[in-house]
């Protein structure tokens, strides 16, 4: 019985020391590369994560960018340095034509306002049209024909139309209209019905205004002066003048006793 007993613990013993033995050849054979597995997994991770974070703050850049830019120059920068970022490229690009067209329209510098505003030379109204042209280009040129890019494509367009208007070309504004109404038509009906109606009408617009001339400012007539006649004295009248009154030597009130001649 006692024989038994420890050939039962020989035998454990003997089993034990070969999972030993097998469990450290497996960490000296196989172990590093699983271990080499871990590490890369980790690290790959860590690099996506990295990469998450770079993109979110590169796009919250962008958008605090395009806030803060007002001028032209500085909209057209912002469109080239994020240009991979949420449209915003075309954004940028649409309100910097916009800014120059509205300078265009009004007739005033960009930057001035209605009651201090510097007149627009004739120079920076030619540089105005061209630049304007070329974002609003830009921007229809990118157009994938898809629902997210119908409103800046649209918008782009009617630019384009305003542009050609202002220049006096009725018929390529008519042109950019319909290309709009086109284009709009599918998700955004009352857009196009608004597109049409403004190739419609564009002639009107064409059309030269005669103001008439401001009335002459009217003369104001002062009326005539008269001049008083003066009485004539002669010696035919100077004994009819009154005589004068003298005070009475009794009367303490001043009154007066007339004196006879």
């Amino acid at each position: 019985m006692d024989r038994e007993r420890l050939q039962q613990v020989q035998q454990s013993d003997l089993g034990e020391s070969r999972v030993n033995e097998d469990f450290v050849n497996w960490i000296k054979t196989s172990g590093p590369w699983y271990l080499l597995a871990v590490l890369v997994g980790i690290a790959v991770y860590m690099y996506l994560v990295n990469i998450q974070r770079a993109e979110l703050r590169a796009r919250e850049q962008a958008w605090f960018d395009l806030s803060e830019a007002s001028m032209p120059a500085s909209l057209e920068d912002v469109a080239m340095n994020h240009g991979d970022i949420d449209g915003i490229a075309n954004l940028a690009r649409l309100q910097a034509a916009n800014t120059y067209l509205q300078a265009i329209q009004s007739n005033l510098a960009i930057g001035s306002t209605i009651d201090d505003g510097t007149p627009l030379s004739e120079e920076d109204r030619e540089k105005g049209l061209q630049h304007a042209k070329s974002l609003y280009t830009q921007v229809v040129d990118t157009d994938d024909g898809s629902f997210g890019d119908t409103i800046m494509t649209v918008s782009a367009l009617n630019g384009l139309a305003a542009l050609s208007e202002s220049t006096g070309d009725v018929d390529q504004a008519k042109k950019y209209y319909e290309q709009s109404a086109a284009r709009s038509g599918e998700w955004y009906p009352f857009l196009a019905e608004q597109a049409n109606q403004r190739a419609a009408t564009a002639d009107l617009y064409a059309q030269e205004i005669t103001l008439p001339n401001p009335p002459a400012p009217a003369t104001p007539t002062l009326p005539a002066t008269t001049t008083p006649e003066l009485p004539t004295i002669s010696g035919d009248n100077i004994l009819n003048l009154p005589s004068p009154t003298a005070p009475s030597k009794g009367d303490e009130g001043g009154s007066a006793q007339p004196v006879s001649p």
